[in-house]
């Protein structure tokens, strides 16, 4: 039977885990944006950065211990490529690297500048070379990231959010926005919450089963989903803290970039030791969920590669380090229409998971995951101004799509089709 301090410690450590750079410096440019909107963008972006993470993380559970029993329904090679595509993702392509380059631009930029490449690749040396410290060891991670780091990342965000809630440095202002919604939606994705819950999810059962070897399968998903109720509340918390502050900022401050203004406001709110303490909090955030992703990667590929996880590891953080040295605005850029093509097959994966054991049909998982990801490519395409107009028409005309939910009825036909198609077959 397992311990409410288990349940506790790791439900913070997940928190620490899903909450790095991006949950850190997109809520307040959305809230920026919004202006007196932000209520409803909050409504998005807590969808995609909250609900769906969730969903992923109990799915996981119904799905199996293992990475690849997630997406195995529809084939193994897709199973494979799509945990690659994934990890890669939120691994040394684009997650871990951004962790790095925010920590540094709200960290240091303050008092370096932007132009110091000196002062950033020391900077990321030292940074990556902490990760590799606390990834090394595997059966560690979870521990470690609890115990030592996640303490002092929610007494930071806790200084940060009561001031700006109760001491707003402006007011809200109407900036003319239109779908709001869906702009926080889409910002959520930037997260990468989601795709993150789906891998961290397997680490926990992991970490649950190797801790308490007499747990039945019930009782296990009865403390994933526990542990994760916690992480979720927390991020609820701060993501509706950190927007109504950056709503708040509009009439006063100038928004520069993500991190700029992030500076900015947390040096209205707090004075000149405010960006001391945001970069403590960034350093939290961001190393935490670097080293929990440094992990997965060094798990998930060493089973692959039949090789060392400590070799993965090393692998994982000097390519994170090079990319890391491009900076966030550019890893944003090329992250958006990646995360657009990926997080339809995810959310609809997730999904079917859910019900996997009411769906006998290997064919509604394909056609489901084919009709989320043709939106996906159809999305992908529009944010790069290469999709037909013809296409990019009949998109418009799908429904939902003004929440960015319009691979819904694609993913429904496309899944009944197949499972037609293969109940002739049969």
């Amino acid at each position: 039977m397992y311990k409410t301090k288990d349940i506790v410690l790791t439900g913070f450590a997940l928190f620490a885990m899903l909450f790095g750079a991006g949950n850190l410096i997109f809520p307040p440019t959305v809230g920026y944006i919004v202006g007196d909107n932000w209520k409803l963008a909050a409504f998005g972006f807590c969808i995609t950065g909250i609900g769906f993470p969730l969903m992923g993380i109990i799915a996981s559970g119904f799905a199996g211990t293992e990475l690849d029993h997630f997406s195995d329904r529809v084939s193994p090679l897709f199973s494979r490529i799509f945990n690659t595509a994934l990890i890669l993702a939120i691994g040394p392509c684009l997650a871990i690297p951004r962790t790095g380059a925010t920590a540094f631009e709200v960290m240091m930029t303050p008092y370096v500048g932007t132009d110091s490449s000196i002062a950033k690749y020391i900077f990321l040396v030292i940074y990556f070379g902490v990760v590799l410290l606390f990834s090394l060891r595997e059966s560690a991670v979870i521990d470690r990231i609890g115990k030592i780091l996640t303490p002092i990342l929610l007494i930071v965000l806790a200084i940060i959010i009561f001031k700006g809630v109760s001491s707003p440095i402006g007011d809200l202002v109407t900036t003319g926005t239109t779908n709001n919604f869906r702009y926080g939606f889409y910002n959520g994705y930037q997260t990468m919450d989601t795709l993150a819950a789906i891998i961290f999810a397997s680490i926990i059962l992991k970490t649950i089963t190797g801790k308490n070897k007499d747990l039945g399968r019930k009782e296990q998903l009865s403390f994933l989903l526990k542990a994760s109720a916690i992480a979720v509340c927390g991020l609820a918390i701060v993501y509706g803290g950190l927007l109504y502050i950056g709503a708040t900022s509009t009439s006063v401050l100038e928004n520069k970039g993500t991190t700029q203004l992030l500076n900015a406001i947390v040096a209205e709110l707090l004075g000149k030791s405010g960006n001391m303490l945001l970069g403590i909090c960034v350093a939290g955030a961001c190393l935490t969920t670097a080293i929990g992703l440094t992990a997965t990667v060094g798990d998930y590929f060493s089973s692959v590669f039949k090789t060392k996880y400590e070799k993965i590891v090393i692998i994982n953080v000097i390519v994170s380090l090079i990319f890391a040295g491009f900076g966030v605005d550019l890893i944003v850029q090329v992250a958006a229409p990646i995360l657009v093509f990926i997080y339809p097959i995810a959310i609809v994966l997730i999904i079917l998971n859910l019900f996997k054991g009411y769906i006998q049909d290997r064919g509604i998982f394909i056609g489901c995951v084919v009709g989320a990801g043709l939106i996906g490519a159809i999305e992908t395409l529009q944010m790069l101004n290469a999709c037909p107009e013809g296409i990019y028409k009949l998109y418009l005309e799908l429904p939902f799509q003004d929440y960015g939910l319009a691979w819904i009825l694609p993913s429904i036909v496309v899944g009944i089709i197949f499972r037609v198609v293969e109940k002739i077959k049969k």
